[in-house]
């Protein structure tokens, strides 16, 4: 049976940022990625915010180098009403954000992970976690036992870690299912070929970003929890299509004796809050940083976890409000927005300590 101090669940952003950030603060790290290899899909439109984050990893002279589309701001459309948001622009000139493609990012930061020193388990799911009583302690896959002092869950919106401690997850809207993927051809208008376009109609919308000029990613999202796909006009044809569970939910506690969830495993919500990716990485380099000063400071665990817990959930929180707000004002807002509200609201207010009890080690 192998030793180690952290084993990160799941290849994801969240789940490199973890390894990356834990293998450089000289942890022993195990990634267990069951995926060998990424479909063909277009990727993540990212805010410019996350350049230092790239920088934090230590992977933005890599991802430069990709040459990714990049874009000033973002059009949004609703009803007859366009109006452009621009990111802005800061010392060093314009700021400009990615159009990613999701299996070079990936690729990049999957080596980044492995030149930080991380043991990478590729192609093999971890199949269930090890116990110590209620602390969890290590991870089995097909290959093995491997024994850790903390166990990192960024598998996803499966809710891997969570199913098996039987904690319930907290659904705050009604099932939502985003489809996604690309398309040949272009349907933008002259004035908008630079930038991505989030159209909002009826319950729904739609965000189109140009990832070259004969090729675009493409999202749509029924708000009124219909799963009728989208359907793409001018003949274009659909590629790379699939669909996603971004039905809004969090997993409570997001840490605990052992464990931190990163990423999706942590809280979801449909890709409109735009800080997908971003929340993805910062969570990881948050629970690498609260797995090594839980280390350093054993005594501390209960403070870290709490700390970490609510982070989580105010940024859940936020993000939740923002977009009720931008649906309220639609033409047709979805029938829900008024039990989310009142779902964050709770969130909010309810103690996350109580969570766990004090004496947990």
């Amino acid at each position: 049976m192998t030793r180690l101090e952290v084993i990160v669940v799941g290849g994801s952003v969240a789940g490199t940022a973890t390894a990356i950030a834990c293998g450089r603060h000289g942890l022993r790290t195990l990634l267990v990625e069951g995926q060998t290899r990424d479909r063909e899909l277009p990727g993540e439109t990212l805010h410019p915010g996350i350049e230092p984050l790239f920088r934090a990893l230590g992977v933005a002279e890599q991802v430069n180098a990709c040459a990714f589309t990049r874009h000033a701001g973002y059009l949004v459309r609703s009803g007859e009403k366009v109006s452009r948001k621009l990111y802005g622009s800061d010392m060093h000139g314009v700021l400009l954000g990615y159009q990613a493609e999701r299996a070079k990012l990936q690729a990049i930061l999957l080596e980044q992970a492995e030149a930080c020193g991380v043991q990478i388990l590729s192609g093999e799911r971890a199949l269930h976690a090890l116990f110590d009583g209620n602390r969890v302690c290590g991870v089995v896959s097909k290959s093995g036992e491997y024994e850790s002092s903390f166990v990192a869950d960024a598998s996803g919106g499966a809710h891997w870690l969570m199913r098996q401690l039987r904690f319930p997850i907290l659904r705050v809207s009604p099932r939502l299912m985003a489809h996604f993927g690309w398309a040949a051809g272009q349907e933008h208008d002259q004035a908008g070929d630079a930038f991505p376009e989030f159209n909002m109609h009826d319950a729904a919308w739609d965000w189109r970003a140009p990832i070259r000029c004969d090729k675009h990613a493409w999202v749509h999202l029924d708000l009124g929890a219909s799963r009728r796909s989208p359907e793409l006009t001018e003949g274009n044809q659909i590629k790379g299509s699939c669909a996603r569970d971004v039905t809004w939910r969090m997993a409570r506690p997001c840490a605990g004796p052992g464990y931190f969830l990163a990423g999706d495993a942590a809280w979801i919500l449909d890709p409109a809050s735009s800080h997908g990716v971003l929340f993805a990485i910062m969570s990881g380099l948050a629970a690498a940083d609260a797995i090594c000063k839980t280390m350093q400071s054993p005594e501390e665990a209960w403070r870290i976890r709490t700390s970490y817990i609510s982070w989580i959930e105010d940024w859940f929180c936020r993000d939740a409000a923002a977009l009720i707000s931008l649906y309220s004002g639609m033409d047709s807002p979805p029938g829900w927005l008024s039990s989310a509200s009142e779902a964050v609201r709770y969130i909010a207010m309810s103690s996350s300590d109580r969570a766990f009890p004090k004496s947990a080690s």
